[in-house]
């Protein structure tokens, strides 16, 4: 994890010097062109499409390759004012023995007043599980590998009832199969296959200019899925998120990004379906899934500059914590998040990061399409 972490301060701090230069700037522009980079939309296109491959090491999945696809594109009634849709296609393989194949979609209908969202994936993903609650998570005599396929399916449909206020409803099927033991050591008590399938509702405010990478506007989700019997799901329980953003626009160049994420799960839900600490998009440089309980509460602020021409620089601290009922939140020591990242803008407003994050005694070197919230 050493070698890791210096490969990727390493390129961090020399990826936007290296690309100074006009000589470098020529090449890489024009290999990027051909992959479908641009700072416009063509509209001649139906789907203004552009790919591009990048490197990745994460606690999860150690060192590997992913390749994202990005399409910009205008459904028939779109106007001038109103964002682009999105379609995103990402790939990966690793070290870990991990792949997987994922798919974002965010259509913009009737003058975004109507918003059709989804998002799919599969995987094979080799992991680690420390257990439930904090204690367990500390205590790597509980650590126990696994591997498993996941597959998720989350359509959702939002519709606008007053100034940037949307109601929403959709529906999440999520499962692990074919659970198995890693190295002939046993799987932890609790580690079996198993789906949970649930009713999505909820209530979105949204003020942001540009939702793939705002700079100005205010962002507040409250979602609830009733996983139940009646829908596929194999335990009854609920699983309860709120999420609030705010976006400040000092200048052209700077934002400043602040977020609170919060996660409550009612009843007993299977082990991957916990609220837990540590992705790439919040308290970056944890081990997905390490931490995990009842009840979750983060917290990050990020500072974004852009640079010259197409390239950019974030920093962000962040804490959170785990515990099984919501006042323990307050009652113990948080975990800290720290880290930088560099961003490339690849296509109109949609940027390319790359993020180092650093934990209590862990750190995850993330490659990305858009920013993180």
């Amino acid at each position: 994890m050493k070698a890791n972490l210096t490969l990727a301060i390493a390129a961090l701090l020399f990826a936007p010097a290296s690309l100074a230069s006009e000589e470098d700037n020529d090449w890489i522009d024009t290999l990027l062109t051909q992959l479908g980079s641009s700072e416009t939309v063509d509209h001649t296109k139906l789907i203004d499409w552009g790919v591009l491959p990048g490197p990745f090491v994460n606690p999860e999945q150690g060192l590997g390759i992913g390749v994202a696809a990005v399409g910009l594109y205008r459904p028939m009634d779109w106007q001038t004012g109103v964002p682009y849709s999105t379609l995103t296609v990402t790939s990966y393989g690793s070290t870990s023995g991990s792949y997987g194949l994922g798919i974002n979609n965010r259509t913009y209908l009737q003058q975004d007043s109507l918003r059709l969202l989804g998002e799919a994936w599969i995987s094979h993903e080799p992991g680690y599980y420390w257990g439930i609650g904090k204690q367990s998570a500390q205590d790597n005599a509980n650590k126990t590998p696994y591997q498993g396929q996941k597959l998720l399916i989350n359509p959702k449909l939002a519709l606008e009832v007053a100034d940037h206020v949307y109601v929403k409803a959709g529906f999440k099927w999520h499962s692990y199969r074919h659970m198995e033991e890693v190295d002939n050591k046993p799987l932890a008590s609790g580690l079996t296959d198993a789906t949970s399938s649930g009713v999505v509702l909820g209530m979105e405010f949204d003020s942001r200019d540009f939702e793939p990478n705002p700079s100005r506007g205010q962002f507040l989700d409250i979602e609830w899925i009733a996983n139940r019997g009646v829908v596929g799901s194999e335990q009854s329980y609920d699983h309860l998120t709120i999420n609030a953003r705010h976006y400040a626009q000092f200048d052209a160049d700077t934002v400043l990004a602040m977020e609170v994420y919060s996660q409550s799960i009612f009843g007993d839900a299977p082990w991957f379906d916990y609220a837990q600490l540590g992705d790439d998009k919040r308290m970056r440089g944890y081990y997905q899934g390490q931490y995990r309980d009842k009840h979750q509460l983060s917290t990050q602020i990020e500072l974004r500059r852009t640079l010259a021409g197409r390239h950019g620089m974030v920093a962000w601290l962040g804490a959170g914590n785990v515990a099984p009922s919501y006042q323990a939140l307050f009652e113990d020591r948080w975990l800290p998040s720290v880290g930088i990242g560099y961003r490339f803008a690849f296509k109109a407003r949609i940027n390319v990061r790359v993020d180092l994050g650093v934990g209590k005694e862990s750190s995850g070197f993330y490659f990305q399409v858009n920013e993180a919230f």
